[in-house]
């Protein structure tokens, strides 16, 4: 079965650090990226999955590919094309379309659920926030999903030392701004927040994968990333494998409540 791959011609508002780095790095992204703990799949599949499910900022579909299949119907809208088409051959058969959180391509009141895996700080909030009330349903729920660094062991002190030194005015899940705008916002009722650690087992290069799938670390010129790279695999160099990437999974939601 084919994926169903839409494109439009709405406005961009995508972030050059998301834009440059995760269109030139989507292979590192794909292959880096942890997949989601399974307690936080069965919850969103045993509260949220029971109509028309819309994922925004799909990205190479690794969120995708653990709902498909299990009873929902999938709408996966992604606007860097590079990810848009690992996506589409990472989940044969799901209706990939071309779109911003902003500028949905569905029509109103047509979604279920809209769940955001690991990229809702990207968005420009009051406007993606419009137009996901636009096509949600009355009742429907907005989730965002989450893979969140978090540890204290020395070397990952050193890794998130190496890469926030190039962040720049990059938004962050960390920044809390995107939370901020949700709960601020009296069309949305908070439901659920739910949260377990989640470290998963690499190696030094798996580490350095992970640095160079991080959106402004991508965009960086050649030799700036082979800066990162050489910084990383010095930090690396006494730490035994396997390593744990120390990760914190995290659900929450909200209800549409007017």
């Amino acid at each position: 079965m084919t994926a169903h791959v839409h494109s439009s011609q709405d406005a961009r508002m995508v972030h050059r650090s998301a834009a440059e780095g995760f269109g030139r790095e989507a292979a590192t992204y794909q292959q880096a990226r942890p997949t989601y703990h399974p307690d936080l799949i069965a919850r969103f599949l045993d509260r949220y999955a029971s109509g028309q499910v819309l994922e925004i900022g799909a990205g190479t579909g690794i969120f995708t590919k653990e709902i498909v299949g299990r009873g929902a119907s999938i709408i996966a809208v992604e606007p860097v094309m590079e990810m848009r088409q690992r996506l589409a051959e990472a989940v044969p058969g799901v209706d990939v379309r071309d779109g911003t959180a902003e500028a949905l391509p569905v029509e109103a009141e047509s979604v279920d659920t809209v769940v955001v895996a690991q990229s809702f700080h990207w968005f420009d909030y009051e406007s993606a926030l419009d137009d996901i009330h636009r096509v949600l349903r009355p009742g429907g729920h907005l989730l965002t999903v989450w893979n969140v660094k978090s540890g204290d062991e020395p070397w990952f002190k050193r890794y998130m030392e190496i890469v926030d030194r190039h962040a720049g005015d990059t938004p962050r899940h960390a920044d809390m701004r995107w939370r901020a705008a949700i709960d601020n916002d009296p069309r949305y009722e908070s439901v659920d927040d739910w949260q377990a650690d989640h470290p998963r087992p690499t190696d030094r290069a798996g580490v350095v994968s992970r640095a160079l799938s991080t959106s402004f670390i991508a965009a960086l010129p050649e030799v700036e990333r082979e800066a990162v790279v050489s910084d990383l695999m010095k930090a690396l160099d006494t730490v035994e494998e396997p390593i744990q990437f120390p990760y914190r999974a995290e659900l929450q939601a909200w209800r549409k409540s007017r």
